[in-house]
């Protein structure tokens, strides 16, 4: 039974320090956002650190080390405290074998299809990159999963989170059978983490099983000898289970915050000095381990302190938007970065601009698949989503999706540009064609290609997306079938010329682009009797003419000489953006009036964390 706060700490009556009068804790959710925010570029520097992971740029830095060493100790730790945390949520209302038999449920399809079908692009990439295989991924997929490579075992890389989880989850189904013996421990490490000790008793248990037990097995990640990280770890995760409904600690924590955020910093500056220095692992390691042990919770109840305090109430749509992202985001992301990093690096491109491009592929990728595998019902169990619930689907929900492809497009389009520009800083861009970023003359002409290939496809679907909204809006069969023909083939015109760059004889295929020149005329046609659309059919009616005053101007048909070989490539990109950007602008107003005009209730987001 938790006891009463002090007056003197006591919060406003109004807040709930225990959490339990509601579903979730938001504080709680963003902190397992931020740290899977984390986890994406402590993988990417992973990257660039110098030792080993499954795959590396040229590119390597002895400071990395410093770098990965702030957020390692205590990452995954917190991860697994929120864990523990949301699990004791799920008790309230449910016995525990039903908890137990949800949490399998939610746990075991995305670890088994992560297992067979997201592991190993990672572990074929990896061994090839690193001369332990030369054939192909089909072979390679059967000799690990045959009898000899289960027997070998298989690898499982990032996704050993989940085999600790569900291990975790199991492990304190005792505690949740019992909810008397659960209460009791609660209350027996309620009174220890009393004041003070809500600091140095986390920091006396992390010391002291970091000096007597981490330097006879280390971190393993393998579930039958990983001592250290299971103390640790499961550790955590007990600490979140019992302690997220006791008011005092939270309480604690929270007045407490800023002293915990000063010694986090300095002991951090011990642990990263001590890492860095020659006699570091003096006296058989035990001051290092004492430092890293001590930075390990002093950061976790900072963190946990300031989000109790601030971020309580903040319940956004972001953050429902986020919550649900995480898990599934989680399963993809190190696939995506690795199959990245294997692609871009014989680009050769400066570390900077590798790295913010693998951070953007790989979180942009994330998402990118989670907005698809949320869509799809048949899926969504394997990625770690509930099961779509009863509530009637959103009218043109497809269309809509379509239709964002469409938005997205130009600014990927845009995006890979500049950085395909970056990455050729000698390009003169009022001589040159912005294609001859993607020519065997450019520096990195992957960089382009990637970005015009990207477009393409969402070309295509934005097409798609636009026919069927015409469909939707007016009925014109015809008209909207034409305007998505225009737009696939505009698709397969960038996806040819990306494929073969100039001057291969296919690149010319790109003039099937040019035909996007008449979509606006088809939409405007087909949209011509709406009426309450007047602010689109003048945007569509703008851009046709724009776009026909370029054509005339550019082929020289009117006023010769006004573009020149001096300021050919001005006019070009003038030319593209107007080309590309209009659809942007057509999609993103279109999705609206789909939306408006869909009044069923959207389908409620259902949680659908990694805790």
């Amino acid at each position: 039974m938790s006891r009463a706060v002090p007056h003197t700490v006591a919060p406003p009556a109004s807040r709930d320090l225990a959490g339990l009068s509601g579903g979730r804790r938001a504080d709680l959710d963003w902190l397992r956002i931020g740290a899977f925010a984390l986890l994406i570029l402590f993988h990417v520097g992973l990257v660039y650190a110098p030792y080993d992971w499954h795959i590396q740029s040229t590119h390597r830095f002895g400071w990395m080390e410093g770098a990965l060493l702030l957020s390692s100790p205590w990452r995954l730790t917190l991860l697994f405290l929120v864990s523990g945390a949301a699990l004791r949520f799920m008790t309230r209302r449910r016995t525990a074998g039903e908890v137990a038999s949800a949490r399998m449920e939610r746990l075991l399809p995305p670890l088994i299809f992560g297992t067979l079908v997201l592991i190993p692009p990672q572990s074929f990439i990896e061994a090839t990159d690193k001369g332990y295989w030369s054939g192909d991924f089909f072979h390679w997929w059967l000799q690990e999963f045959s009898p000899a490579g289960v027997a070998d075992s298989v690898p499982v890389n990032h996704l050993w989170f989940l085999v600790y989880l569900t291990a975790y989850t199991l492990a304190v189904v005792p505690l949740m059978a019992r909810p008397q013996l659960a209460a009791g421990l609660g209350d027996g490490l309620e009174r220890a983490l009393r004041g003070w000790g809500v600091l140095w008793v986390p920091i006396a248990y992390l010391v002291l099983v970091r000096i007597l037990i981490y330097p006879w097995v280390g971190i393993t990640n393998r579930l039958t000898w990983d001592w250290y990280n299971h103390a640790q770890s499961l550790g955590a995760f007990l600490f979140g289970y019992l302690m997220v409904s006791r008011p005092s600690v939270w309480a604690t924590l929270e007045r407490l915050r800023g002293t915990s955020l000063a010694l986090a910093a300095a002991a951090s500056a011990v642990m990263i000095a001590q890492a860095f220095h020659p006699g570091g692992g003096a006296f058989w390691g035990v001051p290092q381990n004492a430092a890293y042990g001590a930075a390990q919770w002093l950061v976790i109840a900072a963190v946990l302190g300031f989000a109790s305090r601030h971020l309580r109430g903040a319940n956004t749509p972001l953050l429902t938007y986020l919550t649900n992202a995480v898990f599934p985001c989680y399963l993809a992301h190190q696939t995506i970065l690795v199959i990245a990093v294997w692609f871009l690096r014989p680009a050769l491109l400066p570390a900077p601009l590798e790295a913010m491009i693998l951070v953007a592929v790989t979180l942009g990728g994330s998402l990118l698949v989670y907005e698809v595998v949320r869509r799809i019902p048949l899926i969504r169990p394997v990625w770690g989503l509930k099961p779509s619930d009863s509530a009637p689907p959103m009218r043109f929900a497809r269309r809509r999706v379509l239709l964002r492809f469409g938005v997205a497009a130009p600014v990927l389009a845009a995006a890979f540009t500049a950085m395909a520009a970056l990455a050729h800083p000698d390009l003169d861009h009022s001589r040159q064609y912005l294609s001859e970023l993607g020519g065997p003359s450019a520096a990195n002409p992957l960089i382009f290609n990637t970005g015009v290939l990207a477009a393409a496809v969402l070309a295509g679907l934005a097409g798609l997306g636009l026919g069927l909204s015409v469909l939707a809006l007016t009925g014109a069969r015809i008209l909207g079938g034409l305007t998505a023909v225009v737009f696939v083939l505009a698709g397969c015109g960038l996806a040819a010329a990306a494929l073969y760059p100039w001057p291969d004889p296919r690149h010319l295929a790109i003039n099937l682009a040019l035909g996007i020149q008449l979509a606006p005329l088809l939409l405007l046609w087909a949209l011509w009797g709406r009426r309450d659309l007047r602010g689109l059919k003048l945007f569509l009616g703008a851009v046709f003419v724009v776009m026909a005053v370029l054509t005339v101007i550019t082929k020289h048909l009117v006023f010769p000489g006004l573009v020149n070989d001096a300021n050919v490539g001005l006019w070009e990109r003038a030319y593209a953006v107007v080309l590309v950007g209009w659809v942007g602008v057509a999609a993103y107003l279109l999705e609206r009036r789909l939306r408006a005009e869909a009044p069923n209730a959207p389908i409620a987001q259902a949680s659908a964390t990694i805790g």
